[in-house]
This record gives C-alpha cells, structure tokens and sequence, in this order.
C-alpha cells in the first residue's frame, strides 16, 4: 500500500476542513510549495494536490501552483477540484500532473469520463468518489448527488486496474480513524479496482489497518499537519512494499 502525502489548497493557502465543511476550515501557515519540497526531500514519491477553491468555484484555480511543485520537485502529483472539460485535462497534464482526479463528473457524466479514460489511458486519471455513508457527494462536497457509491461504480466497473479514490465525509478532518468496513466492502465487490482509502486517518496503527484490508494506497493530511505521523514514518512504510 501507498502512503500518499496530501495538500488543500483555498486561495493559496495550505487549509484543511472537517468533513468536507468550508466553514470549518483550519489554515495552516505553510507555504505549499515549500511544504511540497519538505515531502520530496523526505524520500516519498506521490503527492495528492486538491483544489478546494476549484471545487468550490467548478473550475481550476490552482494550477500554477502543481506546475511550480513539479518543477521544484520529483513529486508524482494527482491533481484533482474543478477539472470539467478535455481542455481542463489536457492543460493539467501539460502542467505535468501525473494523474487527473475527477470527481462530481464522475456522477453526473460518467460517459464523458469513461471516454477521457480510452482517450488518454487508464493510469492518467484517479476517480474521486466521496460518500457520507449514503450517497456520494458532489461539487466539492457541498450536493447530494442522489446516487450511492455502487450505482455510479456501474459506469466503471469494465476499466480493470482503474484508481478510486474514496473518503468518507464523516471522517475526513476528525481524527476518528479511517472506515476500514467501508473499505474492506468495496475491495470485495470491485475486486478490479484499485481503491484508496482517505479521511479520518490519526495513527500509523490506522495505516496498518487499511493495508491489511487490502487498500491500493491511502491518502494523509490532517495527521501530518498537526505532526501525528512523520514525513519519515511514512518513507518507512511505503519501503516495505519495495
């Protein structure tokens, strides 16, 4: 399993919310760039880049910021929050995003998603797929989508080996730990995905869980931040899938 180091962004500003509320955000007083420099320069590989002012407005914000962490940096970024149309990819990937995370379109247009998957290959994109335990959400958490986690899955389930990023809400930003039954059903039901868990993560312990759930990868923010787990802890568990 890959432990992946993840940075919010809100108007340039390093932030992280509770549960997927802008009103509840804390802001952290860390430039992204150099804390993006601080991830590279501890050994680790992948950095999961979001766009919460994108999200949010449905368009990109941030770019110019992936494209001066890939430049200052060996970092294979995902970059996700506010991509829309193929030009939207296209630029992202020009900016040199290693992968494309799509996430309120996977709903409310997944053919269009499925046909930017053929069209620029599998290993380019990562879905985002956020649920409250009901049903997913969309547009930066902010909408109910009407549709749960499986029915979407549908429109996906043909593309073997795609990545699916899942956080559930109501953990995200507390702490609490990750939703390891969550998880473990969905490796059960889409066995031909890779899946990677995010929110709630607090311990080491908690990273453990998932990998023996069976988790692809897992994505950390708020516990680094607040210094609950180390940049080098997390080096040290990523070496022993080498």
């Amino acid at each position: 399993m890959i432990a992946i180091p993840a940075i919010d962004l809100i108007d340039n500003q390093v932030v992280r919310l509770f549960q997927g509320d802008y009103q509840q955000q804390t802001a952290y007083s860390l430039n992204p760039v150099d804390y993006a420099m601080d991830i590279s320069a501890s050994g680790l590989e992948y950095l999961h880049l979001v766009d919460l002012s994108g999200a949010k407005s449905g368009r990109l914000v941030h770019q110019e910021i992936l494209s001066e962490i890939v430049s200052q940096t060996n970092l294979k970024v995902d970059f996700g929050g506010g991509i829309k149309t193929e030009e939207d990819i296209e630029r992202l990937l020009k900016s040199g995003a290693n992968q494309v995370v799509i996430g309120s379109l996977c709903v409310k247009e997944p053919e269009s998603v499925a046909a930017w998957i053929r069209t620029f290959g599998i290993d380019r994109f990562i879905l985002a797929l956020d649920t409250d335990g009901e049903n997913l959400k969309i547009n930066g958490w902010q909408d109910p989508s009407g549709k749960t986690l499986e029915e979407t899955m549908k429109s996906f389930r043909p593309f073997t080996g795609l990545t699916i990023l899942t956080t559930d809400i109501r953990r995200d930003g507390t702490g609490l730990g990750p939703s390891i039954d969550l998880y473990k059903k969905l490796i059960q039901q889409f066995p031909d995905q890779r899946w990677i868990a995010s929110g709630g993560v607090e311990s080491m312990s908690d990273l453990e869980e998932l990998r023996k759930a069976g988790c692809y990868g897992c994505v950390i923010g708020k516990a680094l931040l607040d210094g609950k787990i180390s940049l080098n802890e997390l080096k040290k568990f990523n070496d022993v899938r080498l």
